[in-house]
């Protein structure tokens, strides 16, 4: 039978333990958080790639990438046909979507955007000048109300020439502005 003398050993034998266990995480650094904008240096351009590709999803690249970057980095694609690759030549920006689709007659790509949801996750900025209603609420700060107060702006003025513009919006002060305008641009 235990005493209240052994259960309290056992407790200051535990308390020691996770002490010293703390005490070697600090050590070795695992408290030290990633460095702010971790992937600003390496990935800062990302694209999004379905259809005939063996891993679709959304990819990183340091710079904009050709397709045939794209497709490499996506594992291939899927039918094993030899097919040249279509003669859309360029590179894709960030926030891009790209539908890879073959057939008999040969490889299609499409080309869109992402939603407004995946650039603002992925810290790319969206468009104030095209975002939708709907796209501008994945703005943290930005609800339907104000949403619709600059979708209106925006139709009533003909666009927006600056970001500063906003502030003319009921509900938009200073403090707002600075939080929403680095998801923005023109």
């Amino acid at each position: 039978m235990m005493t209240k003398k052994g259960i309290n050993d056992s407790k200051g034998e535990f308390f020691l333990l996770l002490l010293i266990l703390l005490a070697l995480h600090v050590i070795k650094g695992g408290f030290s958080s990633p460095p702010p904008d971790r992937f600003a240096n390496e990935e800062k351009v990302f694209v999004r790639i379905s259809g005939d590709i063996k891993r679709p999803g959304i990819y990183g690249f340091s710079e904009p990438p050709t397709l045939e970057d794209l497709a490499l980095r996506a594992g291939g694609f899927l039918s094993e046909a030899e097919k040249d690759l279509p003669s859309e030549a360029g590179l894709y920006c960030s926030g891009t979507v790209v539908e890879v689709q073959s057939d008999e007659k040969g490889r299609r790509v499409f080309r869109g955007e992402m939603s407004a949801f995946y650039k603002i996750t992925l810290r790319i900025p969206i468009s104030l000048s095209r975002e939708s209603l709907e796209g501008l609420t994945a703005i943290r700060g930005i609800g339907p109300g104000i949403a619709s107060a600059i979708v209106r702006e925006r139709a009533r003025r003909g666009g927006f020439k600056s970001l500063d513009e906003l502030m003319s919006i009921p509900g938009i002060g200073r403090k707002l502005y600075s939080k929403i305008s680095p998801y923005l641009i023109l």
